[in-house]
């Protein structure tokens, strides 16, 4: 049976016992932006949040776009997030490439090159780029300036979260 028939059997045995109260309107108390890598999927579950107290967007690299930047507007603007967490980690695959390698590997796997997307986020330093994010988010003029932005880097191999100041100028840490 494959993994998703597996889901699926499991969900219909789950639907039976469902939290109806699901169904209400959510109403987080943070956002979390942090990568997609499936290590971090209990995320919530090692900071003791709960999942209904916290939106939580991933992408690969932990990269404040133009897509995280839509969600965020509306966590805070309509669901009233006060908060936000920056979530990166060691030993991310996106610490392998640079952005030419990572093109470059494309191309070979694919045999074409495309024009989307234009950037992968791509780095080399977890805390720089956890920083930048950060700086990115805070500079943005549709995030109001009381909503408390902070930058972190959980390590894998101890479990533990740390907190990263970010620097004033974003050209340090880029």
């Amino acid at each position: 049976m494959s993994l998703i028939d597996s889901a699926i059997v499991a969900n219909r045995k789950h639907a039976a016992h469902h939290d109806v109260s699901l169904a209400n309107k959510p109403a987080p108390k943070v956002a979390i932006l942090t990568c997609m890598d499936p290590r971090l999927n209990q995320l919530l579950e090692w900071l003791s949040i709960k999942p209904a107290d916290a939106d939580v967007i991933r992408n690969v690299g932990t990269a404040a776009t133009e897509d995280v930047v839509r969600s965020l507007m509306f966590s805070i603007h309509v669901l009233g997030v006060r908060e936000i967490m920056v979530v990166g980690h060691t030993g991310c695959g996106m610490e392998t490439f640079s952005e030419e390698e990572f093109e470059k590997h494309l191309h070979k796997q694919c045999g074409v090159w495309a024009v989307a997307p234009d950037k992968f986020h791509c780095y080399s330093d977890v805390n720089g780029q956890t920083q930048k994010q950060v700086l990115k988010l805070r500079s943005h003029p549709w995030i109001p300036s009381d909503v408390v932005i902070r930058g972190f880097v959980f390590d894998l191999s101890t479990g533990e979260l740390k907190e990263v100041t970010p620097k004033h100028d974003i050209s340090a840490v880029a």
